[in-house]
Parts: structure tokens; C-alpha cells; sequence
């Protein structure tokens, strides 16, 4: 790969939150128009078949960053940190003599807000303390709710408009351009990472035009539905409120997508303008660009919103991984965004000084065939505060929930995860296997049952001094107005 770098290639990873890869095109899905990601995939590695983590912000990004899993690090929920002196993908790059910068969303929870990029070109757009973890809802307040969500997916909430995420996002793209415009000699790891098309669902006019009157797929819902919910889909029905609003209505599902799709139709804009810069400056040729996502979104399957569940539209993501030099291909055999750090640090020369919990693409992505291995994703935190894994493994998927009853289906027949084959005889070898996973002694989920409950009280404390002594962790940006554009 020839180009201002050297031997080192350039990296350019952008991240949308939130973006489900069942209403993207370039993704083989109806619904959100995107040709920037459908030409990225043509000449990339498109990898079909990629879960989460953990579905949710925080958690997943530390998988992210840290290439181990959140039972690892300790960060169970939005609310969580983990160790500074974990390393981290930014780290090991900027030993490999990257210029680590960070451009958006990292959602970085405590008072470390590098966690090993050189510098971050905005600040974030959530605030930085331990304020987003909530334990479970009072059993003796059936009115009560932890987020009134619902408003955000009801046609009447959703359509033209502005919001602060949308302004968060044009600095984002703005400060990520300029850089590009002036990278630096030696090779630099550019992060950017949007919040879009994460709700609210107020989308630039000319975008809402082109899908204010679209025709959406919308879900199917089975007449016995409620009753097939598990504990931990009725813990977050409760969560959201789903149990006292209605978003099932065609009208809702419809707006709710139509939505959804004119923000990822905006993010993919920002990708082909990343992409033209990239060409403009030259550097194309010598740079990967990766897009993805942290996690998915509900949009109403299942009756459910937003994110915390392993079903399909939550837990699932996009990943396309353009390297030049490597040949266009697809890759079905299920993977995670805990498998990029170890990708990255591959790519960099770097060897990890502890064992990351994912694996390299790296061979995949140069034409080899990947070994089927378990995927894991956790979800432990807010809104059932206990231990809950999804295993993929082959055909099948496994969710456990610490004390509740488990779902096991197969995905090639049953992509909808609608027929659970838990318990029964003909499938008891694949449950016990896939349960020993869980259960075998990898995890203590004695522990975690306990850490998750442990640790709030201690926040709360930290929390209320931070208040009265008016301090935050929240990222600031250094810069003097006085030495910028031609005034020097």
C-alpha cells in the first residue's frame, strides 16, 4: 500500500449508534438509501453476519476500545468506567506511532476521556459522570418508568425538524473533514463517530422528503406475541413504558422507520464525504475505512424499542471493512465488534501484552476462511441487574437470563426468533452445550449478580459530591480563537 505513510496504512473508522443493518441497503435490507456504503462494500470485506457485545452504548464501546468483554472490565451499564490501565485499540496504535484522534461519540464514562487517543477534536455529547446507571423499577409502583422512551417512536414526535444530536453531528463531520485536510506525515487512526441515527427521529427536511411518504417493512406480530415474551423482555416493556403506550400502531411503526432511515440516509452522506476527502488529499489508496455500529435498534419488532436485547435487530450490526489491496468478498460466519481491536492491532504490528477476547479479521479479510467460534454478548445493567449472556454459535442462538427460563433457536429456520426450542429433547445436546458456556465457570455470575447491586451506592456518593463541588469530568477542547484562520 503506497502513500504518505509507508509501510503503515491509515485507518479511518466511523461509527453511526444505534444503526440496525435490517433497514440499510447496503446491507441487502429495504429501507435506508445508502450508495456510500453500498460502493464501500463493493470494493470491501462485508462481513453479513456481526452481533454486539453488548447491546448497549457504553458496555459496547468498551468492547470496543478494550477488546474484552464487559464481565472483564466491569463496565455492566451506561453508567460504568473501566481501568485507565486497561489498554486500549488507541494505545497500542499510538505505541505503533499512529496519531490516535477521536472526532464525536465515545461516550466515555469517569475521568479518563482519551483512554489512549492522542486527543479528541469535540467533546462528547453526554455527560461524563456516573449518572446513567438505574437499578430496577419499584415493584409497588406499577405507573413507574425509568425512560419515557415511547414519545420518541410516535408519529406525531417524529419528522422534519432540528435537534442538538444533528448540531453534535455537523461539528463531528466538520472537525473529522479538517483533519483530514491536514493529516499529519506519519499515519494517523481517525475515529469518527456520529450519534445519529440514534432517536430522536428529527431529520433534515430534505431528507424526510425523500421517505415522508415511503413504504416501509413493518413487523409481524403473532396473536399469542405478549405471551411469548420472556422475563427479560417484560422487565424492559415495564422500562420503557411499553406496558401503558402504544407503539405497535401501523402509524407509529411506519414513522418510526421512516425516521430511522432518513438519519442513516444522513449519516451515509457523511461517509461519502469523508470518502471524497480521503480521494481529494490522496490518501484513499493508502487508507482502511471501516464503518459500523455499536448496536442495534428494535424499531418496533417484537413490540420492543431501542436497544438492551440480544434479538436480531438489537444485537446485530454492520461491518465493512475496506483494505486496500484486498480483494471485494463477503463473510457469513457470525463475528463481533469485540474482533476490531484485535484487528487493528494486528494491522498495526502490535502483539496485545494480555489475551484480547476477540480475534483478528485480519485473515479474513485477506481471503481466509474464519473458524466458527462462540460469539458472546452480555447485558447485565439497568433494567434487570442481573447476568444475562446471548450466545451465537453456528445456526443457533442461546439467550440466558440468571433465574429465568431460557431461549434457544435456530437461526437458519427461524430467523425471527419466534419459536423457542428450549427444553425440548431433540435439541437438548446443542442447550447444554451452548448453556455450558454461560454456566461452565468462564463467567461468576455469582459475582456479577452481587457487582452489579455493589457498586451503586458508591456512585451515588461520588455522584452528589461532584454536584456540590460543581466538578465534571466532561471533555474540553484546548483552542484559542485568537491564533485560528489568518489571524497570526
Amino acid at each position: 500500500m503506497a502513500g504518505q505513510t509507508g509501510d503503515k496504512p491509515n485507518i479511518l473508522l466511523i461509527i453511526a449508534d444505534q444503526m440496525t443493518p435490517f433497514m440499510l441497503e447496503a446491507c441487502g435490507h429495504v429501507g435506508a438509501r445508502t450508495k456510500h456504503m453500498s460502493r464501500l462494500a463493493e470494493r470491501g470485506v462485508q462481513f453479513n453476519t456481526v452481533y454486539s457485545p453488548s447491546p448497549i452504548c457504553v458496555p459496547a464501546r468498551s468492547c470496543l476500545m478494550t477488546g474484552l468483554l464487559t464481565s472483564t472490565t466491569g463496565c455492566y451499564d451506561n453508567g460504568d468506567p473501566y481501568p485507565s490501565f486497561v489498554p486500549t485499540f488507541a494505545h497500542y496504535l499510538t505505541n505503533a506511532g499512529y496519531d490516535t484522534v477521536l472526532s464525536g461519540k465515545m461516550h466515555f464514562i469517569g475521568a479518563d476521556q482519551l483512554h489512549g487517543f492522542n486527543r479528541r477534536l469535540n467533546t462528547d455529547i453526554y455527560p461524563s459522570g456516573f449518572i446513567w446507571s438505574y437499578p430496577l423499577l419499584p415493584e409497588d409502583d406499577p405507573e413507574a418508568m425509568a425512560f419515557d422512551f415511547a414519545p420518541q417512536y410516535q408519529a406525531e414526535n417524529i419528522g422534519p425538524g432540528w435537534s442538538t444530536e444533528l448540531q453534535y453531528d455537523e461539528e463531528t463531520q466538520f472537525r473529522a473533514l479538517e483533519y483530514l485536510r491536514h493529516a499529519p506525515e506519519g499515519p494517523f487512526m481517525l475515529t469518527v463517530s456520529f450519534t445519529n441515527p440514534h432517536p430522536p427521529y428529527k431529520v433534515p427536511r430534505k431528507y424526510w422528503e425523500i421517505y415522508a411518504e415511503a413504504e416501509m417493512p413493518l413487523p409481524h406480530y403473532p396473536d399469542d406475541m405478549d405471551d411469548r415474551y420472556s422475563d427479560f423482555d417484560r422487565a424492559f416493556l415495564r422500562w420503557y413504558g411499553l406496558d401503558r403506550k402504544d407503539i405497535r400502531d401501523p402509524r407509529h411503526l411506519t414513522a418510526m422507520r421512516r425516521g430511522f432511515a432518513a438519519l442513516a440516509h444522513y449519516v451515509d452522506d457523511k461517509v461519502g464525504e469523508l470518502l471524497d476527502v480521503l480521494e481529494e488529499q490522496g490518501l484513499r489508496e493508502n487508507t482502511i475505512v471501516i464503518v459500523t455500529s455499536d448496536h442495534g435498534e428494535m424499531l418496533g419488532e417484537k413490540g420492543l424499542i431501542q436497544k438492551r436485547s440480544f434479538y436480531e435487530w438489537s444485537s446485530r450490526i454492520p461491518l465493512i471493512i475496506d483494505y486496500p489491496g484486498a480483494a471485494p468478498a463477503t463473510v457469513d460466519t457470525p463475528v463481533s465488534l469485540i474482533d476490531l481491536p484485535a484487528t487493528l492491532i494486528d494491522i498495526a504490528g502490535e502483539t496485545p501484552v494480555r489475551p484480547l477476547e476477540g480475534r483478528s479479521l485480519l485473515p479474513a479479510i485477506m481471503g481466509e476462511a474464519l473458524d466458527e467460534v462462540p460469539v458472546i454478548s452480555e447485558y447485565h445493567g439497568e433494567g434487570i441487574m442481573r447476568p444475562s449472556f446471548m450466545i451465537r454459535q453456528g445456526d443457533w442462538k442461546y439467550h440466558y437470563c440468571h433465574g429465568s427460563a431460557p431461549q434457544l433457536y435456530n437461526m437458519r429456520e427461524d430467523p425471527g426468533e419466534w419459536a423457542n426450542l428450549a427444553g425440548q429433547p431433540e435439541v437438548a445436546a446443542i442447550e447444554a452445550e451452548l448453556n455450558a458456556i454461560v454456566t461452565g465457570g468462564r463467567f461468576d455470575l455469582e459475582f456479577i449478580a452481587k457487582d452489579v447491586w455493589g457498586r451503586l451506592a458508591q456512585k451515588q456518593v461520588v455522584n452528589a459530591a461532584m454536584a456540590a463541588n460543581g466538578t465534571a469530568w466532561d471533555y474540553t477542547v484546548e483552542q484559542n480563537a485568537s491564533g485560528q484562520y489568518v489571524r497570526t
